[in-house]
């Protein structure tokens, strides 16, 4: 798409300011959705997308005013509290039409600047306080003046990005740029691609001495350069390398599955560094005439643990594998040294620890969304890139994980993925021009009888936070 930002939308005097305005003109390569006759192979315009029975969607939301503000979801029972708005911010939450929100002032949602009702297929909603007559740029100080400027500029171009390609902008512009790492393609259902990785299944989990936690030089792909890194070969499958097979299930959101990602070895290990609990292989947690998962040392009460790369040489390699299957170096997945990617300014990981979730019975996440609205400051505005779920256990009674809005021309259900232990299932949070992608929405339905455990891996783009 081809646009240009107005210039006090007056026409210009000469010619050679004409000339400057056609130059100021900028293109942009927006991702215009495809053809849903194209996900069944099938010629263009043979077949129409259905109507999912979810009417979920983002919502974004933007303070357009020097004011700290408040944005409540109206509930009937005088607002309940989504998020702060700072001056010339944006806050986000999952909403559905029927809701109504209002702004207040911070500390005080009493006094009401703004109303919002929310609307099919509308995800910005903005409060600007300058239309509205509250406010006045000429009272701006320049650094308000700055932030006020970029939002203004993110406003036009999310207007003509929505005309062009029918949905809303959800990034800024041109802050965000297009997404750095690889996407996989996802161009028909059943599509498959190929990965190789020399991050060999464990088979075997080695002894307690050689699992602790590796030094900085240790956490290397090419261990051969390191004369004192563990050498756990013999814990490994005999085969050379791992075959990966990432098949898609759904074009839009961009949704892979990947049978044997881990091993039962390496599930049992991931357990046992997050919680202490170790989950027998014979055993099936909720099937019938099955047992559940017992501690063998302690267990943790919480839902949720976190467990960083450099915990075991078994997380180091995973971290690696999970690189692999991206097609990200694994360098940019942790700590580098000043030799590697030194184009790179940080040195940090641009992936977040495992996050381990269980899930009792009648437990669930309802539909929502990985991505966030950084800070307009924030360079680069880093964002979640990909999610990738790494199933634990299986045999139980509901806990699928699912994408309620998933473009298709059969079925107005929602895409259900099952869990099976070593499973992966790899989405990408952002479209390939930098948009976040509002049909990356996705739940973790209800556990009805037996329990859920998982892992989470988000990776960043640019860099994490």
């Amino acid at each position: 798409m081809t646009f240009h930002f107005p210039h006090n939308h007056e026409t210009p005097a000469t010619a050679a300011a004409a000339a400057a305005a056609a130059a100021a003109a900028r293109k942009f390569l927006a991702y215009v959705p495809p053809d849903v006759s194209t996900f069944y192979r099938d010629a263009p315009g043979t077949r129409q997308p259905t109507k999912p029975r979810f009417h979920g969607l983002a919502g974004k939301f933007i303070n357009l005013s020097p004011q700290y503000l408040t944005l409540y979801w109206d509930d009937g029972r005088g607002g309940s509290i989504i998020a702060d708005m700072p001056p010339f911010q944006a806050v986000g939450t999952a909403t559905f039409p029927v809701h109504q929100f209002f702004i207040a002032k911070k500390k005080n949602k009493t006094e009401i600047v703004h109303k919002i009702h929310i609307h099919p297929d509308q995800n910005l909603y903005v409060y600007d306080a300058f239309e509205m007559g509250h406010a006045n740029v000429e009272d701006l100080s320049s650094e308000e003046l700055e932030l006020y400027h970029v939002q203004k500029n993110n406003l036009y171009f999310a207007a003509q990005y929505r005309e062009f390609t029918g949905r809303d902008w959800l990034s800024l512009y041109p802050h965000r740029q297009r997404p750095m790492y690889k996407m996989w393609n996802a161009d028909y259902f059943g599509q498959q691609h190929w990965v190789v990785s020399s991050e060999t299944h464990y088979v075997a989990e080695p002894p307690e001495d050689m699992l602790g936690r590796l030094r900085p030089d240790e956490m290397h792909r090419d261990r051969r350069l390191y004369l004192n890194a563990r050498n756990l070969t013999r814990y490994r499958s005999e085969d050379s390398v791992l075959n990966m097979t990432l098949t898609v299930l759904s074009c839009a959101p961009r949704v892979f599955e990947i049978q044997n990602f881990l091993s039962h070895s390496e599930v049992d290990h991931i357990i046992h560094m997050a919680t202490g609990i170790k989950l027998h292989l014979s055993t099936t947690s909720g099937s019938d005439g099955g047992n559940d998962a017992r501690s063998d040392s302690h267990t943790r009460t919480s839902q949720n643990s976190w467990v960083d790369r450099g915990r075991s040489p078994i997380m180091d390699s995973i971290y690696s594998r999970a690189a692999d299957l991206m097609q990200i170096d694994e360098a940019l997945l942790r700590h580098r040294h000043d030799s590697e990617f030194p184009e790179v300014p940080h040195k940090g990981s641009n992936a977040e620890d495992f996050q381990l979730v269980h899930y009792a019975e009648s437990e669930q996440y309802t539909a929502h969304h990985d991505f966030s609205y950084p800070n307009v400051n924030k360079n680069g505005q880093p964002a979640r890139f990909a999610t990738l779920l790494l199933y634990l256990n299986e045999g139980m009674l509901g806990g699928e994980t699912t994408f309620p809005r998933w473009v298709n021309s059969e079925t107005s259900d929602k895409l259900t993925v099952k869990p099976e232990i070593g499973k992966a299932i790899l989405f990408y949070n952002q479209l390939p021009d930098g948009n976040m992608d509002d049909l990356s929405q996705h739940a973790a339905e209800p556990v009805i009888k037996g329990e859920k455990w998982l892992i989470n891996l988000w990776t960043w783009d640019p860099r994490f936070r």
